[in-house]
């Protein structure tokens, strides 16, 4: 058998809102009167400063020549930095994004700024960066601020989004775990495009064993159609190495309505040939209500419709001969055929009548006595039965726990 589903992945990162120019102190020369900090500007540029000063509050037009000017005589750091500072306050006031962020790199490149409005200041260039589309720039400035401080979770996730535009995926891969580990350290619950832009890249690379994990916990923290359908996906190419695991893939499809037309019949083909008439039947009839009959359908109804009655009639005259067989291969298969007519309560007595009696896969029989008791409507006992799975079976219960908790 083959089963084909695409992989439905998400492709943004949720950010911070629009870069905002940040605060300007207001400047007097010799003082910041917003942090009462104290300047030591040069004797070489304090008239000039205080020029431009003046062309700043009086909102004059000659504020570019008075820039000039000033810089071309600062000296020390204070000097660069109360320049730049009155520079910053002249771009925010004409809403100049460009000015302002010239502004903003000349504050840092002076080297008067402290700690805090360090971190504020690169804030605003990273922000800045992404509003326009300068991940190069945005992935420089993010980088600096988890130098500074490795735990921030918006930096973090930022850079991530960065690495992504600038098709550096594998690093964006690690980002974007560390952003759900911290999420998770934190008490929180990672968003959902986290899970699935990792789950993408790790899709993309190959990575196996870590596209589970994530296409798993996705799934268990938003349960969705989709993200049930990327769990399948992922899962299916493992699965599909064991005949009878994929069997019990096909059923959970059939309940989730995932089935397309020749997979329909492809199932039905195979519970022909084990002799599960009634379930053939009961598939075929689900295509057929689905609207996905199609081509050799109906000859195979036919054919197992003209089993049943004789098949059933025959049913309560061997389950004493499994009762009393020396193992429980033949009440499994029987089991089977029970579930197969939709009497789900008869065979999930007879798969543990065959777990009890021993000789048989313990992994398949619970599998399987755990698709009865969850379609015969009992979650609770179908998923202790699913959780006792061991092996590569488990990663099949597991499908069908999703399943259940999606449904509620």
């Amino acid at each position: 058998m083959k089963f084909v589903s695409s992989l439905a992945i998400a492709v943004s990162l949720i950010v911070g809102g629009a870069a905002a120019a940040p605060a300007v102190a207001q400047d007097s020369g010799q003082k910041a009167e917003a942090s009462q900090r104290k300047f030591k500007l040069s004797k070489e540029a304090q008239n000039a400063i205080a020029a431009l000063q003046k062309s700043l509050n009086e909102k004059a037009a000659d504020f570019p020549e008075k820039l000039a000017a000033a810089q071309a005589v600062a000296k020390n750091t204070d000097d660069k930095y109360v320049i730049a500072k009155f520079r910053l306050q002249r771009a925010t006031e004409e809403n100049n994004k460009d000015a302002q962020r010239a502004a903003v790199e000349a504050i840092l490149a002076s080297g008067g700024a402290d700690a805090t409005e360090t971190t504020q200041l690169q804030t605003y260039l990273a922000g800045n960066a992404v509003e326009s589309g300068d991940f190069a720039a945005a992935e420089t400035f993010y980088a600096q601020k988890i130098a500074a401080n490795p735990n921030d979770l918006d930096s973090v996730v930022n850079l991530a989004r960065a690495k992504i535009e600038l098709k550096k995926e594998g690093e964006a891969l690690a980002l974007l775990q560390k952003a759900i580990g911290l999420s998770k350290a934190a008490g929180q619950k990672p968003p959902e495009a986290w899970y699935r832009n990792a789950l993408g890249i790790a899709y993309k690379q190959k990575n196996a064993a870590l596209s589970n994990q994530l296409a798993t916990e996705v799934q268990q923290a938003y349960p969705s159609a989709e993200n049930f359908k990327n769990l399948v996906s992922i899962s299916v190419p493992a699965i599909a190495k064991d005949e009878e695991a994929y069997v019990d893939l096909m059923r959970l499809m059939q309940d989730s309505g995932s089935l397309e037309s020749g997979e329909y019949l492809r199932l039905a083909e195979y519970l022909d040939y084990n002799r599960n008439w009634g379930e053939a039947k009961a598939v075929l009839e689900a295509a057929a209500r689905s609207g996905k009959s199609g081509p050799g359908h109906s000859a195979l109804l036919t054919k197992v419709n003209s089993r049943v009655a004789e098949d059933k009639a025959a049913l309560p005259g061997v389950e004493p001969k499994a009762r009393s067989a020396a193992n429980g291969q033949l009440a499994a298969n029987l089991a089977g055929i029970y579930a197969g007519y939709g009497d789900y309560t008869k065979a999930a007595e007879l798969y543990r009548l065959a777990l009890q009696k021993g000789g048989v896969d313990a992994n398949m029989v619970n599998t399987r006595l755990g698709i009865a008791l969850a379609r015969g409507g009992n979650r609770a006992e179908a998923e202790t039965a699913f959780k006792s799975v061991t092996g590569l079976r488990s990663q099949v219960a597991n499908l069908w726990v999703a399943w259940l908790a999606q449904r509620g």
